[in-house]
């Protein structure tokens, strides 16, 4: 099969557009890259409606030249293939416990928080302001963990007790009794809101012996998650 020699290929237009979240909502669709990445859609059933590929090494790709690749996967040097999926629907949380992003903006931190509460067996709730966890750099970040654990939009924060991560003042992981719970995680420089601290069941620190002021909010929500799942 000839490759796709132009980026401005309308297959290639299309597909590129899902690095807007305008087109991913209108869509319910995005883009995902690299090979483990796709691995993990498969194996969850994820519906890869198509696959751009730099070579006819990848089952049913579309062939595409460097410079369109390039366009799909947003990165200075994509590894390739580069696939377009079906979001999956919000699933329950059932019996875990919920890692929940109250409005943290870096798509990083978004895709470190998901990829540690799949990691530990925790859900992943976000509020409105957080980066979509859906997007290709969250995605990435993510490593497969989208796929590996229940991503749930909240307007309201689950009916659970919960546990609010402050930089200062908050007691220890230990003051945290056993049973389902809801770890609030706010934005890096702000913060969680004052009213949520203030109506949450408890509130924790990190007590670090450092001359640093806070911690990386993805950094901080690894290390609590992992205490608490030691309760």
């Amino acid at each position: 099969m000839e490759p796709v020699r132009n980026h401005r290929n309308p297959l290639v237009v299309e597909a590129a557009r899902l690095h807007r979240a305008r087109a991913r909502k209108e869509r319910d669709e995005t883009l995902i890259e690299g090979p483990h990445l796709l691995s993990d859609a498969l194996e969850a059933g994820v519906d890869v409606r198509q696959v751009f590929a730099a070579d006819d090494s990848t089952d049913n790709a579309i062939v595409v030249d460097d410079r369109a690749l390039q366009r799909l996967a947003g990165t200075e040097s994509p590894r390739g293939p580069v696939a377009v999926i079906g979001i999956p629907e919000p699933s329950s949380i059932d019996s875990r416990d919920v890692l929940v992003s109250v409005g943290v903006s870096d798509p990083g931190n978004v895709g470190t928080m998901i990829r540690t509460a799949a990691s530990f067996g925790w859900a992943f709730g976000y509020t409105e302001g957080t980066a979509d966890p859906w997007s290709p750099k969250v995605l990435r970040a993510g490593a497969g963990g989208q796929f590996q654990t229940p991503i749930v939009p909240m307007r309201d924060l689950p009916a659970l007790p919960t546990v609010a991560a402050v930089s200062r003042d908050g007691l220890s992981v230990d003051s945290v009794p056993p049973g389902q719970i809801a770890l609030l995680i706010g934005e890096e420089a702000a913060g969680l809101p004052d009213e949520q601290v203030e109506s949450a069941d408890h509130t924790v620190t990190v007590s670090t012996p450092g001359p640093t002021e806070s911690l990386n909010a993805a950094v901080a929500a690894g290390i609590l998650v992992y205490a608490l799942s030691s309760r």
